[in-house]
């Protein structure tokens, strides 16, 4: 996560989530085997996708996966 965090073209940012939603984002998160920031990463990615005010990336993944699946 540390890359992440110092990647000069990401900007962090905090949301303020209900316990519930918390706790689904951490199921979903589980379930797709993602570390929790990264699953609201691509929650968020795919929403501006979907609204179109981002291009499509068809196979979007938040910056440290890539890193991950890279080595």
């Amino acid at each position: 996560m540390a890359d992440l965090l110092l990647t000069p073209d990401l900007r962090r940012i905090t949301v303020t989530l209900a316990t519930e939603e918390r706790d689904a984002l951490r199921v979903l998160a589980f379930q797709e085997r993602r570390d929790t920031r990264q699953q609201a990463a691509l929650i968020i990615r795919r929403e501006l996708e979907r609204r179109g005010l981002l291009p499509t990336s068809g196979d979007f993944r938040p910056t440290e996966v890539q890193d991950a699946i890279a080595h």
